[in-house]
């Protein structure tokens, strides 16, 4: 048996990759998927899982008669990017027990060539479907604020936004935006005379599933939506992670999914097969310069917010968000 285990502070985005990335594993290994902590699925409200065996106690707390073992996804610290990296971890195809799978497991490798069984393992509800659609001729912007922010590297700059709309204007003759967000304060700063949609997680992602054309940030919230919902044109920001980094390195390695277009610091569009070759070669780089595997507790944190009390940490940013949203979550 394969198991995973929802957990408290994981984004949508981040739950149903492990999912989806599980059941395929799964499927190719012909054993049984177990999910643990259901109840913390962010999804439930509108969307269906394929058949799975799900509990809501953790784990942690199941009695086995027998030991079950732990595969930690691979992962490598960049520290010229200051950024944890991830491939695919070729040794799941190794797996003989019980085993609970750890890791973020965002590569479509792991879908072993089909990722049609996407639109099965995951469905909109058709009622949320129904009530939000997306005219063909509009594009949306799905910007990520928050927490992001505080990442400078990570944080897309407000040129890829503007960079991207005229991309959409002058290549696909779009003239219509809107914003599906996380954050209203920031994406209202940053484009004030749009129309927002936030709030509501839902009606957010439902509406990333009925849009024909996105220009999306470097968050695994979009993905699925992106892979299930109907036919769609996709730009997305080069390198992903440390989109202007200046070694060319694909962060992570696992980011890269086929049929997207990749927008540079410079405008220009490039294809996957292109950047398909940048993340190949990060990723035999990182496979060949790390012989060890880096624990996040091991990194040093350089945050001057770290010297505070967790409590007053998070009333310093609430207090900062209102009045610099470019900046702060």
């Amino acid at each position: 048996m394969l198991y995973i285990n929802f957990k408290d502070g994981q984004g949508l985005g981040n739950q149903l990759w492990t999912y989806a990335v599980a059941k395929s594993i799964s499927e190719k290994l012909n054993v049984e998927l177990n999910i643990y902590d259901f109840k913390k699925f962010k999804g439930k409200d509108f969307l269906i899982l394929d058949k799975t065996n799900n509990y809501d106690n953790s784990i942690n707390d199941y009695k086995v008669s027998k030991e079950i073992e732990v595969f930690n996804e691979r992962i490598f610290y960049d520290r010229d990017l200051r950024y944890f990296s991830t491939d695919f971890d070729e040794r799941v195809l190794e797996i003989k027990k019980d085993t609970l799978l750890e890791g973020l497991f965002q590569s479509e490798n792991y879908f072993f060539g089909d990722l049609k069984k996407l639109k099965r393992y995951i469905k909109l509800k058709n009622k949320i479907k129904a009530e939000n659609k997306i005219d063909i001729k509009t594009c949306i912007l799905n910007i990520r604020g928050g927490e992001y922010k505080k990442h400078r590297r990570f944080n897309l700059p407000y040129s890829y936004w503007i960079n991207a709309i005229k991309n959409y204007k002058d290549k696909f003759g779009i003239e219509k935006f809107i914003i599906v967000t996380d954050d209203y304060r920031y994406s209202n700063e940053l484009f004030p005379d749009l129309e927002i949609i936030h709030g509501d997680i839902g009606k957010c992602y439902a509406s990333l599933y009925n849009a024909s054309n996105l220009i999306l940030s470097n968050s695994s919230f979009s993905y699925f939506p992106c892979r299930t919902g109907i036919n769609k044109r996709i730009i997305a920001p080069m390198y992903w992670a440390r989109p202007n980094n200046k070694y060319k390195r694909w962060a992570s390695p696992c980011n890269i999914y086929e049929g997207w277009l990749w927008q540079d610091k410079n405008s220009n569009l490039i294809n996957y097969d292109e950047c398909l070759k940048y993340a190949k070669k990060t990723s035999e780089y990182y496979k060949k310069e790390f012989t060890v595997l880096i624990k996040h507790k091991d990194v040093p944190i350089n945050n001057i917010l770290k010297i505070f009390p967790k409590n007053l940490k998070i009333i310093i940013k609430r207090i900062l968000s209102l009045f610099l949203p470019r900046y702060f979550g």
